[in-house]
């Protein structure tokens, strides 16, 4: 079968009118995009027909706004002043502590003071120099002198101590002729039925400023218990044969001195118990 050549008809005029109407629908479209698009400051055409009302790309509408210094920042920290502690009364009370240490320390100073007491507490050493008169029965009057190193001792009162003080002063040994000893008070415990024993020899006063003297009143030989003691030579045979031996020193012995914490001097002077021995100690 054959086909001629279709000349121009009715068919062709169709195309035209639908290119025509295309391109206008296309320029009218262009339209929509610049007024719908206009605010979005792009000089380039839209592909797409539907720029107008397609949705914002994620960039423009769901980006999590960047922060501003005012709306997400922490606030910077307001500088606050740490409230001082007055301690000024602290301070004070601490002082004042500290003040009554020192007094409670001062009174206390030295060699171990008492504050019941005027007297340095501690240990000083010397020389003794002894002077020891004798009178024997039926033999001549002779005297006789020594010197020995001795040693006080000045302490808390011991016991039932009436004193301010205990005193202890005594040659450094006890053997040689013209050793002595003396103690203000014993408080001791019987070694053989364990019972107390106390006893007061001297009565001792102090003036305030070191010095010190004192009184035997006790001598202790009612008691067996004789300490302050003399040690002297004394005869075996009538007038002869003699050996050192210690002598009690009787009620009335005095002692008298002065005492610092830095030298001490003390002067002794009495009779033995039996009157035959008068003597005298001084010592610094």
């Amino acid at each position: 079968m054959r086909y001629g050549k279709r000349g121009p008809g009715p068919s062709r005029g169709r195309v035209r009118q639908r290119r025509l109407l295309a391109a206008v629908c296309l320029g009218g479209l262009m339209a929509l995009t610049a007024c719908g698009g206009g605010g979005s400051g792009s000089d380039e055409p839209s592909d797409s027909g539907f720029t107008a009302t397609a949705e914002p790309t994620p960039t423009e509408t769901t980006a999590e706004p960047t922060p501003s210094d005012t709306e997400t920042s922490e606030p910077a920290e307001e500088p606050t002043e740490t409230p001082t502690e007055d301690t000024s009364s602290e301070d004070d009370s601490s002082s004042d502590d500290s003040s009554s240490d020192d007094s409670g320390s001062d009174s206390g100073s030295g060699s171990g003071d008492d504050v019941s007491s005027g007297v340095p507490r501690g240990q000083w050493s010397g020389t003794a120099q002894i002077s020891v008169d004798f009178s024997d029965p039926g033999c001549g009057e002779t005297s006789e002198s020594y010197e020995l190193p001795a040693t006080l001792i000045i302490s808390d009162p011991v016991g039932g101590e009436e004193n301010s003080f205990n005193l202890s002063w005594a040659s450094d040994s006890q053997t040689p002729a013209g050793a002595f000893g003396v103690s203000s008070a014993l408080d001791a415990t019987d070694t053989m039925d364990g019972e107390a024993v106390s006893v007061n020899y001297w009565t001792l006063s102090e003036d305030g400023s070191g010095g010190i003297s004192g009184d035997l009143t006790d001598p202790g030989a009612s008691e067996a218990l004789a300490l302050n003691l003399l040690f002297v030579p004394k005869p075996i045979l009538p007038c002869s044969q003699y050996m050192v031996f210690p002598y009690g020193m009787a009620t009335g012995t005095t002692l008298e001195g002065t005492v610092s914490e830095d030298s001490a001097s003390l002067t002794l002077s009495g009779t033995s118990l039996d009157g035959t021995r008068s003597f005298r100690v001084e010592w610094s």
